[in-house]
């Protein structure tokens, strides 16, 4: 694969990269197969392949599965969510090469026909938006929280650069405007009546997350066992 690939599956050989993903269409004109790989060097060199179809109606499903296993077998160097969407990424650009019209999240479950002359197919390619997986993990009802007094310990998502905020106030609501002010899009996702200890627990068991003072690089394992906590 190396010898016909532009560059990634070398620089992971090399030591450049640590890891990189990859679509390769398979020269088969009549059952139309394509792989997906994931290949990682960090420790020692190891990957994985899944074949596809290109017309498989479950072809969106099937991806999400291999990119929960690819996040199972290598959890410290991948994200579900950013597998996934980058799968998917890749996938759209190979379908957009073979003469395929593809759409994603921008006109999924809207009403019309869809009619692409000249094209061998038509593809519906979603992406997962990060922020909302995110949101969706917890049922907390961030209103009636804030409505009490006391310590709050909260997650604050930023969806340009994917880091979660773990933080503590007594005024949650004010400290999202001022990070607001910064980035718009930035949220509480997740809020709770919980002593300050709380906030250095949750730091010291994701220390190795850390990127800088409270944002952290977590994905939906992380969150989950954050839920577990909380409890």
């Amino acid at each position: 694969m190396n010898e016909s690939d532009n560059g990634p599956i070398n620089n992971v050989l090399n030591g450049l990269n640590k890891h990189c993903y990859g679509v390769w269409l398979l020269d088969d004109k009549t059952d139309n197969n394509y792989l997906l790989f994931y290949i990682n060097n960090r420790i020692e060199l190891s990957g994985l392949v899944c074949r596809f179809k290109i017309n498989d109606k479950k072809r969106n499903d099937f991806t999400l599965g291999f990119a929960k296993v690819i996040n199972q077998e290598y959890p410290k160097d991948t994200d579900l969510i950013e597998v996934f969407n980058t799968f998917q990424n890749h996938t759209r650009t190979m379908l957009e090469k073979i003469n395929r019209f593809t759409y994603g999240n921008e006109i999924a479950g809207k009403n019309g026909t869809l009619i692409a002359k000249g094209k061998a197919g038509i593809d519906f390619v979603p992406f997962v938006n990060k922020k909302e997986a995110f949101k969706d993990i917890f049922l907390t009802d961030n209103e009636s929280v804030i409505e009490e007094n006391g310590n709050k310990i909260y997650l604050m998502f930023n969806p340009r650069n994917g880091y979660t905020k773990i933080g503590r106030s007594i005024k949650p609501k004010v400290r999202e405007k001022t990070l607001q002010g910064e980035d718009p899009e930035t949220e509480i996702i997740a809020l709770w009546n919980s002593p300050k200890s709380t906030e250095t627990d949750l730091h010291n068991i994701f220390s190795e997350k850390r990127i800088r003072g409270e944002w952290f690089n977590l994905g939906i394992s992380d969150l989950l066992e954050i839920k577990e906590k909380m409890k």
